[in-house]
């Protein structure tokens, strides 16, 4: 008898903890429409100018790959992970400048945004920066660990 009450307390402590991580893509999704609803025209343009900033960044840094490392950006038998992993062993010294000093200017942008938003505007900001952190992707989550594909 004891056996089986522990057994379903134990059972009860993992429905609990399952149903504390809420992984549901809805409220993130949900947050970050009200989070755009909140900003100025200003604040939006700004938050478009920070994607483009980051696709160009993007785009300049993978023009300077080699053929091995575009080889390992088309192999789709690495996860993004493992592709991640696996470029950053073959990264050149001008590269890694390049993404450093690319990181260090998005910070920048990223400080001049926050300091437009309200308390309330920035706890959103942060709330969603956390959920992205977490792991609460919605439809892009992805597997673990750098695991290859079967």
């Amino acid at each position: 008898m004891k056996k089986v009450i522990t057994y379903i307390m134990i059972v009860c402590v993992g429905f609990t903890a399952l149903a504390a991580q809420s992984n549901d893509p809805g409220d993130r999704k949900e947050l970050r429409k009200k989070f755009k609803s909140s900003l100025s025209e200003d604040q939006k343009a700004q938050l478009e100018s920070k994607r483009a900033m980051r696709k160009e960044h993007r785009e300049a840094f993978r023009a300077t790959f080699t053929e091995e490392q575009k080889a390992i950006r088309d192999n789709d038998n690495l996860s993004r992970k493992g592709k991640k992993e696996a470029l950053k062993e073959t990264l050149s010294e001008e590269q890694i400048k390049i993404k450093n000093t690319h990181k260090e200017i998005m910070k920048a942008e990223n400080a001049k945004f926050e300091a437009t938003l309200s308390k309330e505007q920035l706890a959103q900001y942060e709330e969603l920066k956390k959920m992205r952190k977490d792991g609460h992707k919605g439809k892009r989550g992805g597997r673990k660990g750098g695991e290859q594909k079967e």
